[in-house]
This record gives C-alpha cells, sequence and structure tokens, in this order.
C-alpha cells in the first residue's frame, strides 16, 4: 500500500512538473507573441503618422495653424465606429476641439439644433458632406449655414455613405416626424467606388465584411463561440499564428460588363427620384448635387491631383468616366439633379 501511494505522489509530481512547466513555456511564449504583436502596433502607428505627415504636405494645410491639430483629431474620430439599423454604421460621437460629434452621429455645425421655427435644411451624403478633412467650420453644411437667413443646417452625412444609405436616412427621420423643409444629398463618389469594390450595383463599403458576419449570425449551423475557443482565440500566441483574416472585396475591373454600368446609374437615379417623390408626399423641397471627382474634372490634373489619381482603386477612374456622363446627361431633364 505505502508503496502504491510512493509510486502515485512520485508519478503526481512529474505530472505536476511537466504541467507547470508547459504552462510557463506558454506565459513565455504569450508574453513573447504580445511584444511582437505590439511591435505591429507601434507599425501601424508610424502609418497613421505617415499618412497625416502627407496630408499636411498637401498644398492647402501647408502652413494652417491648425492643421495638424485637425488631423490628430481626425485619425481618432474616423476609427469610432457604432451599428445603426439599416444605415450599418454611424461614428461614435466624438469631443474635439475642430470636429465635434453628437450623440446622434451628427457632424456639429454653426446651428444643427433645430428648435425654433427656423427653415430646417437636412443635408446627406458621404465624407465629403460629412466633412472629412475639414474643421467643423468648414465643412459644406457650415458654408451653406453661413450663406442663409433664419435657417438651421443638420449634417446628416456620414463617411463611406452612398445615395442608398442618404435615402434610408431620409426614410427614417420621415418614420419619426422629423421632416425637414430643404432636403438636400450630395453623392455620387460611394456610390460608384462601393460598386466597383463588390462588382455590384448598389454595394456599400465593407460589404466583404458585414456579409459574412451577419450570415455567421443568422445562420443555425454556424459555430457559435465558446469560452473555451474565446479565450484561445483572444490569446496573443492565436492571433500571431492566425494573423489579420484579410478580406479582399471583390474587385471590378474594366472593360466592364454593361449591366455593371446600367446599374449604378440607375441604381443613384431611382434613389433621387425616391427621395424627389417623399418630397412631394411631405411638402418640403429636394436638391441633388452630383459630387465633382478627378477622373471627370475635364482638365489636366496638377501634381497633386495627379497622386490622388494614382492612389485610385485599379480600374476606379475608368468606371467614374463610364457613369458619370450618364448622371449628367439626366440632369440636363432631371429638374431636382444638378
Amino acid at each position: 500500500m505505502r508503496q502504491a501511494a510512493r509510486r502515485f505522489g512520485a508519478a503526481y509530481r512529474t505530472l505536476a512538473l511537466l504541467v507547470l512547466n508547459t504552462l510557463a513555456l506558454l506565459l513565455v511564449v504569450e508574453l513573447a507573441a504580445g511584444l511582437v504583436l505590439a511591435g505591429r502596433e507601434s507599425s501601424r502607428t508610424q502609418q497613421v503618422q505617415a499618412f497625416k505627415d502627407k496630408m499636411l504636405r498637401l498644398e492647402y494645410y501647408y502652413g494652417q495653424d491648425w492643421s495638424a491639430q485637425y488631423w490628430d483629431e481626425h485619425m481618432q474620430a474616423v476609427d469610432r465606429w457604432q451599428y445603426q439599423p439599416y444605415t450599418l454604421w454611424r461614428t461614435r460621437p466624438f469631443d474635439g476641439d475642430l470636429i465635434n460629434v453628437d450623440a446622434g452621429g451628427r457632424r456639429a455645425g454653426p446651428e444643427s439644433d433645430c428648435t425654433g421655427d427656423q427653415t430646417r435644411v437636412y443635408t446627406f451624403g458621404g465624407s465629403t458632406m460629412w466633412g472629412y478633412g475639414a474643421p467643423d467650420w468648414g465643412t459644406i453644411p457650415a458654408y451653406i449655414q453661413a450663406g442663409l437667413e433664419n435657417a438651421c443646417v443638420v449634417n446628416y452625412g456620414e463617411m463611406g455613405f452612398n445615395s442608398t444609405q442618404s435615402l434610408i436616412q431620409l426614410m427614417k427621420l420621415l418614420q419619426q416626424g422629423d421632416v425637414p423643409d430643404v432636403a438636400i444629398f450630395y453623392d455620387g463618389s460611394n456610390d460608384v467606388t462601393g460598386a466597383q469594390r463588390n462588382s455590384q450595383p448598389g454595394g456599400h463599403f465593407s460589404l466583404e465584411a458585414v456579409a459574412p458576419a451577419v450570415e455567421s449570425a443568422l445562420n443555425a449551423d454556424a459555430p457559435k463561440p465558446s469560452a473555451l475557443r474565446s479565450l484561445v482565440t483572444n490569446s496573443a500566441i492565436y492571433r500571431l499564428l492566425a494573423g489579420s483574416p484579410q478580406v479582399e472585396p471583390n474587385w471590378a475591373l474594366p472593360p466592364f460588363d454593361a449591366a455593371l454600368v446600367d446599374g449604378v446609374t440607375d441604381v443613384y437615379l431611382n434613389n433621387l427620384r425616391a427621395a424627389a417623390a417623399l418630397a412631394d408626399e411631405y411638402g418640403f423641397a429636394f436638391y441633388a448635387f452630383i459630387q465633382p471627382v478627378l477622373p471627370v474634372q475635364g482638365e489636366p490634373a496638377n501634381a497633386e491631383q495627379q497622386m490622388f489619381l494614382w492612389d485610385m482603386p485599379g480600374g476606379l477612374p475608368e468606371l467614374f468616366q463610364a457613369v458619370y456622363p450618364r448622371w449628367q446627361a439626366a440632369g440636363e431633364t432631371t429638374p431636382h439633379l444638378h
């Protein structure tokens, strides 16, 4: 009996030593993996700084006393997203000196609280309407506000939004009984870019990441994460070995299928037609402006413009050149389109 006990004790000590050594080794490897990942994060920080330096060298920003602070705030504000029904995302609230976003995800402006009897002007669009690269006082809605009397202008633009998302945002406001006096759409660029990224008309940004996430959540046979799996997948070792998942868009490349060009053209014009019908039904004025883009500006690009053209995904300038003339032609016979 004693001999068996001694054998058990020796085996237990051996097993305990093996387990302890294994855990110690895993801890060392985990710490090493964490250091490697921290190095990668430092590299990302360097990339962010390189982007900010690039923007600060542009002619418009060079020498502006607010430029450096703006791009510091910008790189914080645009990395903060929250889910919104139907429109998918919205910028999280942000409180800065040059960029301010309220609890509803709306970019601040000189007069964005329509509580009186002012004429209410609601603006919709993507990053250009939101004010990418501009302080609160330099956005398109802010300039509209400056040119109007007894009016309040609310900025419902959002980073990456296309005309479908603008239309849905307008519909959501009408559902709440919030009817503007004037609605302004400033779209076009993201309709083309989203379609090219996904090879489908009406495609939105990040579709390649959103679609798998939704399908995984809705399908009954999709694996549900367990506590152990979550522990493993959140470890530095796993993240280092697995790497960041790369979900590539399904880029459309020239020569483009006629159905793609026709579809991008029609989705945008049909969205404007629906917005105009809502304006007639609810009694507000509606204006839509096609956002100008470099590939169809009609004049030679300067050095800075050429830099941005080179940064565009392959095929995107050609899709702009295929779609924009059709929209411009439609504008000649469509009262609300400019």
